[in-house]
Parts: structure tokens; sequence; C-alpha cells
């Protein structure tokens, strides 16, 4: 993404949220009536990510597993549960990840369900997802 880019998408997040934000780049596309790039913000919501729950298999589990293992929740949990290793990936919702999935929640100060819903899948994404994983995004 080319600088210019990205310091529109600046100008124009700024602006939306009532702040100002102007770079000499920018000020000149805008008076030179160049076309701004559109911002597109995440939605986190029951439409846009799948509500994660113990029992539950598949690719979302083990993307999420990947991002808890990643920052320690998944193996501290499996160490208090009497697995010495930790945890592993392995796309199976059980005990040991929902368990992790509920220290991140009192971590963080949201409701704690140990299931992984779009309030838990914004902290996952903003706090925890450091190198931007991919997020099981629905289709």
């Amino acid at each position: 993404m080319k600088l210019q880019t990205i310091f529109g998408l600046l100008t124009i997040a700024t602006g939306l949220l009532g702040g100002s934000f102007t770079h000499p780049a920018i000020a000149h596309r805008i008076s030179s009536q160049q076309p701004l790039p559109v911002l597109i913000a995440t939605a986190y919501t029951d439409l846009t990510l799948p509500t994660l729950r113990q029992g539950d298999r598949g690719r979302n589990v083990e993307l999420l597993q990947q991002i808890l293992s990643d920052n320690g929740f998944l193996g501290a949990a499996g160490v208090r549960l009497g697995n010495p290793n930790g945890a592993i990936v392995d796309g199976i919702f059980g005990e040991i990840t929902a368990s992790a999935i509920r220290d991140l929640q009192q971590r963080y100060e949201i409701s704690v369900t140990g299931q992984v819903n779009p309030t838990t899948w914004e902290v996952l994404d903003m706090r925890e997802n450091p190198y931007r994983s991919p997020l099981p995004w629905k289709q």
C-alpha cells in the first residue's frame, strides 16, 4: 500500500471520528480533486464471524487456538488443567480452549462465557493478534 494511501485512510478515519489529521501529501491530493481511497471498517458481528463454543471443531477453531497459543493463553490453560506440555492447536474446542478464552475475557473485563462471540473476536483481533493472523471471517 502506498504511503499516500495510508495517509488518506488516516485522514478519512480521523475525519469520521471528528478529529483532524492533515498530511502535506493528502492536502495536495484533496486540493487537486483526486479521489480519495474508501475506508473499509471491520465489523465484529454474528454475521461476519462465527460464535465458537466448546464442542466445535474445524479450521475456525484452529485459527482461534493459534492466536491463543501465540499469546500464551492456550499453553497456560493447558498447564493449569494438568497437561504439563501446555496445549496443542488441534482444531477441537475443548476444556483447555474454553479456559483460555475465559482467561482472555477476564483480562479484558468482558463477559466471561468461555465462548467466542463478536466482542471476544474484537479483543482477539485488536489486542492479541499483533501479526494479523487471519480470523475466520464468514464467506
